[in-house]
C-alpha cells in the first residue's frame, strides 16, 4: 500500500502549539507504516497559514491524489489541511472520491462529536447546493414553459422531439394510430382491452418498439389533452401539434364517463381473499371475479388473464374456484389457530427460541470490553508513572485496543437492536394471544371488513392446486395450502360439492 502525509506549520502554530514539520513528519510516518504502507510520500507547507487553499504543497498533494499515487493519507488533525471549515469540506470530499483514506492523528473524526459535527455540516452543505441547484433548474424549467418552450424530455406516442431546436413533429406511423385508436372507440364502441387486442393482433408497434399493448395504455391515450395539441407542464399549457380534433376528443372523454358510471352502478361484490391466492399450477395470482357459470351469476376465483398485456394468460381452459369454497376453508384454518390461541402463541414462541439469542453473546462481549478497559488502563498508567516510554510498540498496543474495542462495542449495537427485536416480537405474541381469545367469542358476529383484516393479520399465502380430484363419494377437491404469517404452514382439502347440472371448476 502506498501512503501519503501532509504537514504544515505556520510562525504563529510553531509558537502556540509546538509544532514543527520534523514532529508532523514522524508522527505521521510512524502511523502510516503502523496501517501497512510500504512507501510514503511526504508533502509539507512551511510558513503558509492554513486559511490560504493555494498552497505548494497541498497542491501537490492533491495532484498526486488525482494520478492515483497513494491510497491512504495522513494528517495530525484538520487545521492541517486549512483553517476554513468550507475549505476541509472541500478537500475530505475531494480525497472521498477518488478513494483516498484520510487518517488523522488527533482527531476521530467519525465517532466523536466534533466528528459528528463535522459531517452534519458537510452533508448540510451538500444539501443546500443540492437544493439550489433544484431550486434554480425548477425556476429555470417553469419560466421556459411560461414562454412557450419544452422544459424537459418530451417523449409523447406520435411525437417526435428535437431538443437542440424545442422542435415537436409527428411521427406518421404512431400519428396514424392515434387517430385509429380514437375513432375506433368512439365510432366502433370499442373498449381500451379490445383495441389494445386489435393492436397486438396486428403487430403494430408501441413506442419502445415492441407490439404488446396493454389497456392502461390506451386509457392514457384516450385522456391526453396532448392530441388536441395542448401538453400539461404542471400547471401550464403548451401548445403543440394537433392529431386529433376538439370534437372527437370531448366524445371519447363522454364515452369514458359513461363507462365509469356504468362501472359505479354496478354492486360490488367482496372477496375475502383478495390479493393472497396464487395458483399452483400456472403461478399466477387468483383474483375474484363476479361471472356467469353455467346461466347463474357467482362469486369465483381465477387465475384466468384475459386483459391485453399480460404476458402468462393462466391455465387453459381457464380455471374458475367458487369463492365461497374457497373462503370457508381458509376462514376455518383461521379459526382453529384462534380457537387454540395457546398452540398459535407457541409456534412463534418455538420459532423465536430457534433464533439467536443476543442476551449470552451480549454478557460475553460486555466481559471482552471490560478486560479491553482494564488493559488500556494499566498501559496509561505505566506511561503515566514514568515506569515506560510512549514509543511505538506501546502506540501498537493502545491502537490494537481500541481496534478490538470499536469492533466488540459495533458488534454490541447490533446484539442490542436483535435483543430489541425479540423483546418486541415477543410482546406481539401476548399481543397475539389476547386478540385471539377476545376475537373468539365474536367471530359469529364479525363483519366482512373485520374478517379481512383478520385473514391479513394471519395469512401470508393462499396456493390452490388442481380443478378438482373426483373421489371414490363422487365429490371432487382442491387442495390448498394456507401459509401463515407466523412459521406455520397448514394444508387443507377444500370440498367442492359436484353438480349434475355443470362440471367441476
Amino acid at each position: 500500500m502506498q501512503a501519503a502525509v501532509y504537514i504544515r506549520v505556520s510562525t504563529d502554530d510553531q509558537a502556540k502549539y509546538g509544532y514543527s514539520l520534523a514532529e508532523q513528519r514522524e508522527a505521521c510516518c510512524s502511523r502510516a507504516r503502523y496501517l501497512g504502507a510500504e512507501e510514503i510520500l511526504v508533502f509539507s507547507d512551511e510558513g503558509i497559514s492554513g486559511t490560504i487553499l493555494e498552497r505548494p504543497g497541498l497542491t501537490e498533494m492533491r495532484e498526486a491524489a488525482r494520478s492515483n499515487q497513494f491510497q491512504i493519507l495522513v494528517v495530525r488533525d484538520p487545521d492541517r489541511l486549512s483553517r476554513k471549515l468550507a475549505h476541509q469540506l472541500l478537500i475530505t470530499e475531494e480525497l472521498e472520491k477518488l478513494g483516498v483514506k484520510l487518517e488523522f492523528l488527533d482527531f476521530d473524526w467519525k465517532d466523536t462529536p466534533e466528528g459528528r459535527l463535522f459531517y452534519s455540516i458537510r452533508g448540510a452543505i451538500a444539501e443546500y447546493e443540492r437544493e439550489k441547484i433544484r431550486d434554480r433548474m425548477g425556476r429555470g424549467k417553469d419560466q421556459k414553459a411560461k414562454q412557450g418552450g419544452i422544459p424537459v424530455n418530451f417523449d409523447v406516442f406520435g411525437y417526435n422531439y428535437n431538443p437542440e431546436t424545442g422542435k415537436v413533429t409527428y411521427r406518421d406511423q404512431e400519428r396514424k394510430t392515434v387517430t385509429n385508436i380514437f375513432n375506433w372507440f368512439v365510432t366502433e364502441n370499442m373498449g381500451a382491452n379490445g383495441i389494445a387486442k386489435r393492436l397486438n393482433e396486428n403487430g403494430v408497434p408501441t413506442r419502445r418498439g415492441v407490439a404488446q399493448w396493454h389497456r392502461q395504455v390506451i386509457k392514457q391515450i384516450l385522456t391526453n389533452t396532448v392530441y388536441i395539441g395542448l401538453w400539461r407542464y404542471k400547471e401550464t399549457f403548451i401548445e403543440v401539434p394537433t392529431i386529433i380534433n376538439e370534437g372527437l376528443f370531448e366524445k371519447a372523454q363522454e364515452k369514458l364517463k359513461e363507462v365509469r358510471r356504468l362501472y359505479a352502478g354496478k354492486e360490488k361484490q367482496g372477496y375475502l381473499l383478495s390479493g393472497l391466492v396464487t395458483c399452483a399450477d400456472c403461478g399466477n395470482t387468483m383474483t375474484g371475479v363476479y361471472t356467469k357459470w353455467w346461466g347463474k351469476r357467482e362469486r369465483r376465483y381465477t387465475c384466468n388473464k384475459s386483459c391485453q398485456g399480460f404476458k402468462n394468460e393462466g391455465c387453459r381452459p381457464a380455471k374458475m374456484i367458487l369463492a365461497e369454497v374457497l373462503e370457508e376453508a381458509v376462514w376455518n384454518q383461521v379459526q382453529v389457530w384462534l380457537q387454540d390461541s395457546e398452540r398459535l402463541a407457541q409456534e412463534a414462541v418455538g420459532y423465536l427460541v430457534r433464533r439467536e439469542d443476543p442476551d449470552e453473546q451480549i454478557d460475553i462481549i460486555d466481559k471482552h470490553l471490560e478486560d479491553i478497559n482494564k488493559g488500556q488502563t494499566a498501559v496509561i498508567n505505566l506511561v503515566a508513572n514514568g515506569l515506560v516510554d510512549v514509543n511505538d510498540s506501546i502506540k501498537g498496543r493502545l491502537a490494537e485496543l481500541k481496534c478490538r474495542q470499536e469492533r466488540l462495542e459495533k458488534r454490541k449495537k447490533e446484539l442490542l437492536l436483535l435483543q430489541k427485536q425479540h423483546h418486541d416480537s415477543m410482546e406481539r405474541i401476548e399481543e397475539l394471544r389476547e386478540i385471539s381469545k377476545a376475537i373468539l367469542t365474536r367471530l359469529d358476529e364479525l363483519d366482512f371488513s373485520e374478517k379481512v383484516s383478520l385473514v391479513r393479520t394471519l395469512i401470508k399465502q393462499v396456493i390452490v392446486l388442481g380443478r378438482g380430484v373426483q373421489g371414490g363419494d363422487g365429490l371432487r377437491f382442491i387442495k390448498v395450502t394456507v401459509i401463515a404469517k407466523i412459521p406455520e404452514q397448514t394444508e387443507g382439502l377444500a370440498m367442492v360439492e359436484r353438480r349434475e347440472d355443470s362440471p367441476i371448476a
